[in-house]
């Protein structure tokens, strides 16, 4: 078990000092190494990962004779952070990306925003996948204007960039709700939307498909048109989990005849390539409900997939 922030060894009591006195110099020391401590660093976690620096366990420990209060930061259990390692330790990727839209991109221009993103991502990659990012980004617009849904949803928020690219381009009455797992991410993606001024068009939900879907049947409830299912479906989380939870969107009515569904199984730089990118085509291909409008490749198996379930006589 990982030891306690302060850890006390007192030498032994000095004539006349007894308990209580010795009790509260204890307790003094502890609120002082308290306060010269941080809070440990263990990485942090999802795409923004970074490593844990740890120190060799301090002399105090291992040498010999009376010791004295060892604190937290010197048993290498808690580290100072500087102010060059405060951006990479405790801001990570994401959250850096939040400061620089708001410092850079002009409050309520969606395009100003999405311009900030881009240039942040192309400078931490170092332009790495902008080939493929540019392809989806404009698959996305296209279909979007050539479908003209009022009522979409998006399945892997991330920081927000596909959720503007959608909403911008919906009628004033249009909606997008959107599902992310990490509650990190859906806190920044929801401030950049507010900069883009877009959440009158946008609603983040946290939490799983599953978890989720009687809010997100609640979300289009007042909406107009007759009907629950959703006129396009974005599915960008989980590469295994784009078929399971299709499923489930169809048998809870999310998903049916006139829904378009876009899924895209690149591997952009920063994610971690993981089995069933290929199950979504495979199950458009072998399911008669479904027709495949276009298929783009981008990586061997990888690529960005668009299909419509028909309405079968």
């Amino acid at each position: 078990a990982s030891p306690p922030f302060s850890a006390i060894a007192p030498a032994a009591p000095a004539a006349g000092r007894t308990g209580p006195f010795g009790r509260r110099v204890g307790r003094v020391a502890m609120l002082r190494a308290a306060r010269g401590t941080g809070r440990a660093l263990q990485g942090l976690p999802g795409r923004s990962s970074a490593p844990c620096l740890t120190r060799q366990p301090s002399a105090a420990l291992t040498a010999g004779g009376t010791r004295g209060l060892v604190n937290a930061e010197t048993m290498g259990t808690v580290m100072r952070v500087d102010q060059g390692k405060w951006s990479a330790f405790m801001f990570g990727r994401e959250r850096q990306l939040l400061i620089h839209v708001v410092n850079t991109a002009e409050e309520g221009n969606a395009e100003s925003v999405m311009s900030a993103m881009d240039t942040f991502w192309n400078e931490t990659f170092k332009m790495e996948g902008t080939d493929s990012w540019s392809i989806r980004g404009d698959l996305i617009d296209r279909v979007i204007k050539d479908k003209k849904p009022r009522r979409c949803m998006e399945i892997g928020t991330y920081c927000g960039y596909s959720s503007l690219r959608i909403a911008r381009n919906l009628p004033a009455e249009g909606l997008l709700v959107s599902i992310e797992l990490d509650p990190l991410f859906a806190a920044i993606a929801t401030k950049i939307v507010e900069h883009a001024g877009l959440e009158h068009k946008v609603k983040i939900l946290m939490g799983t498909v599953e978890q989720r879907t009687d809010n997100i049947l609640s979300c289009f409830k007042n909406m107009s048109k007759a009907g629950t299912s959703v006129d396009f479906l974005l599915c960008d989380h989980s590469k295994e989990l784009f078929v399971p939870d299709l499923k489930l969107l169809e048998e809870k009515g999310i998903a049916g005849p006139g829904t378009v569904v876009m899924g895209d199984t690149t591997v952009y730089p920063g994610e971690a390539a993981r089995a069933g990118g290929g199950d979504l085509l495979s199950y458009f291909a072998t399911n008669p409900k479904y027709r495949v409008q276009e298929h783009i490749g981008t990586h061997q198996a990888s690529g960005m997939t668009v299909s419509e379930w028909v309405h079968l006589p």
